[in-house]
């Protein structure tokens, strides 16, 4: 299977390492990946993956969000149709491209999927929470048209199913970890700390990271 995979590569955030991991994992079990990104001349940062790529004019770009330049979309229109892809795969670069991405693909006649992940705080308790409610609120209607959208827990989805996403086209599939690739190594940290489990957390500590609700309470000596 050949995937088209519209994604990031820079300035590095969360959607990068999201790009790069899963690119490399479909990469190693044998399917066959181009990246399109937002690019011009950029070199590739260690362990990014060895696929071709595609650029994509823009005018601007950040961590958050991306402005296209006015030739983006047809740009990826004729690569698509130079590609042939079995599968668009779309991590929403937060841009108008992601937009048209349904009308593109239609008329190629290309499966679209997304990957939703912008920032999300379930409780919209101030601005910047409330600013990401509008998010789902203004994608809601564009993502109604992606043949599958994958977002990360049962909150989010049911949020998009209330502002009209088709419940059967919204999949749920938690970030997960490659327990045999990113294994640790020997340790005596647990004994030190009299502690069952140990739980190493890495990231922002932000609302959306959800830290402040442990499943777990460990207990030390």
């Amino acid at each position: 299977m050949h995937i088209a995979w519209l994604g990031k590569k820079s300035p590095f955030c969360g959607n990068v390492t999201y790009g790069r991991e899963v690119t490399n994992a479909l990469l190693d079990r044998g399917y066959q990946v181009s990246f399109l990104h937002f690019a011009q001349e950029e070199t590739s940062p260690d362990g990014w993956p060895s696929c071709p790529e595609v650029p994509l004019p823009f005018l601007y770009k950040s961590q958050i969000y991306t402005i296209p330049s006015p030739r983006s979309s047809k740009v990826l229109s004729q690569s698509l149709r130079e590609l042939k892809p079995d599968l668009v795969h779309a991590s929403l670069t937060l841009s108008p491209l992601d937009f048209l991405l349904p009308e593109i693909c239609e008329e190629l006649g290309l499966p679209l999927v997304a990957t939703f992940h912008p920032a999300f705080d379930r409780k919209p308790r101030n601005f910047t929470s409330g600013t990401q409610h509008l998010m789902y609120q203004l994608y809601a209607p564009f993502l109604a048209h992606y043949n599958r959208v994958i977002i990360f827990s049962q909150i989010q989805r049911d949020l998009l199913v209330r502002l009209g996403v088709p419940g059967d086209r919204v999949v749920i599939i938690p970030n997960g970890v490659d327990v045999q690739k990113y294994a640790p190594g020997g340790s005596s940290l647990k004994q030190e700390l009299n502690a069952g489990q140990l739980f190493v957390y890495q990231g922002r500590i932000a609302p959306e990271k959800n830290c402040g609700n442990p499943v777990t309470r460990l207990e030390t000596g």
